[in-house]
């Protein structure tokens, strides 16, 4: 009787390895093995995630699976705040720009009054030695008018314009 058992066993152990390395598919198919929790999706079916959300047929637009309130507003928002962006971009580039200029105009102004300074003291300078000749012309005048007046000869006059 003991080997009753033991061929029922061998019997039983040649038999599944057998089905085992027998495994086979219909022609253009192939074989899969698959783990705990894989599932099997007809090539013509969508497969989907136990919590994945299905809309009904025409539910979304052009753009594919994703609705209109999820995937197109954010694109409508991302492309408003770029344009913004570049806009602020643009606008800090063109104030960039002005006060560029702004302090090149003021460094030239700056520059033009420094000549402006040096100039005037330039001709400071020359209307006080102006001046100055003509106070000692006025006096050497007012010396020879007071000399004329009070020479009472020819003679006299004449020493006056020596």
């Amino acid at each position: 009787m003991k080997p009753l058992p033991l061929t029922l066993i061998l019997a039983m152990l040649s038999t599944s390895a057998f089905a085992q390395q027998n495994f086979s598919c219909s022609w253009g198919k192939q074989g899969a093995c698959l783990d705990y929790g894989d599932t099997v999706c007809s090539s013509s079916g969508k497969c989907v995630s136990a919590d994945a959300a299905c809309f009904s047929s025409y539910q979304c637009n052009y753009e594919g699976f994703t609705c209109k309130s999820n995937l197109t507003d954010c694109a409508d928002q991302y492309d408003s705040l770029i344009a913004k962006y570049n806009t602020l971009v643009n606008d800090y580039n063109g104030l960039l720009q002005d006060n560029q200029d702004l302090q090149n105009a003021l460094q030239e102004t700056l520059n033009a009054l420094e000549n402006v300074r040096a100039e005037r003291g330039r001709l400071s300078a020359q209307v006080y030695e102006i001046q100055r000749k003509l106070q000692a012309s006025q006096t050497s005048l007012q010396e020879l008018q007071d000399c004329l007046l009070t020479a009472g000869t020819l003679e006299d006059a004449q020493y006056c314009a020596e």
